[in-house]
């Protein structure tokens, strides 16, 4: 299969991943000579296929450049740059997750105090929080819904409570009554005209087993 070009792979890096990037970067991502790629780089800005937002800074024609907070929807990531930044994420929380293991090793056992115990236990409880959430994030962009179908379904479950407890708070009082039992028309004035205590004679009420 033939290679793509130095323009093309520049192109798709820049397409890809939205914002400034520096030509050693560009170099790296691409896979070219320094030189080779600095050349492209200042043609294409000439022919003004991308631009040059400073010597030797570069953007696609889509990019937003000066405030990131300025025409934030006119950058929006691709899939690849969502997978890379996951990938990032687990990567990082995997170098603290070793460092955090080797604090483990000295602060649990019989001779550490009770309250770095408990610390350590609560460090525990947040990093297995966050990595579950890491995890879930990355198989939703490297794998998707498509074939975790437990996990959509569990998704659209949630968000189908949230929506009909919102829509229940705002109903009038009478839809907001859970009715547990009712009885037919016939049954009910059965219930109703059966005798209660009151209404029996002394006689009556002493012939009354309970």
């Amino acid at each position: 299969m033939k290679k793509k070009s130095i323009r093309s792979r520049i192109l798709e890096f820049l397409d890809n991943h939205p914002g400034e990037h520096k030509t050693g970067e560009i170099t790296k991502a691409i896979g070219a000579s320094a030189s080779n790629t600095s050349k492209t780089l200042k043609a294409l800005a000439s022919e003004e296929q991308i631009r040059q937002i400073k010597n030797g800074t570069y953007c696609g024609n889509d990019a937003s450049t000066g405030d990131p907070l300025k025409n934030i929807s006119d950058a929006l990531r691709a899939a690849d740059a969502n997978k890379n930044t996951i990938d990032r994420l687990l990567n990082i929380y995997d170098t603290y997750l070793d460092n955090y293991e080797d604090w483990v090793k000295n602060n649990i056992g019989p001779h550490i105090d009770f309250e770095k115990q408990l610390l350590c236990i609560e460090n525990f409880k947040w990093l297995t929080g966050i990595g579950d959430k890491l995890m879930k994030r990355w198989s939703l962009e490297h794998v998707g819904y498509d074939t975790n179908t437990r996990q959509a379904q569990e998704d659209a479950k949630a968000k189908t409570a949230e929506r009909e407890k919102a829509a229940l708070e705002d109903a009038p009082l009478e839809e907001q009554v859970n009715v547990l039992g009712s009885f037919d028309l016939d049954t009910k004035q059965l219930i109703d005209n059966l005798p209660t205590l009151e209404s029996l004679t002394e006689k009556e009420a002493e012939d009354v087993k309970v």
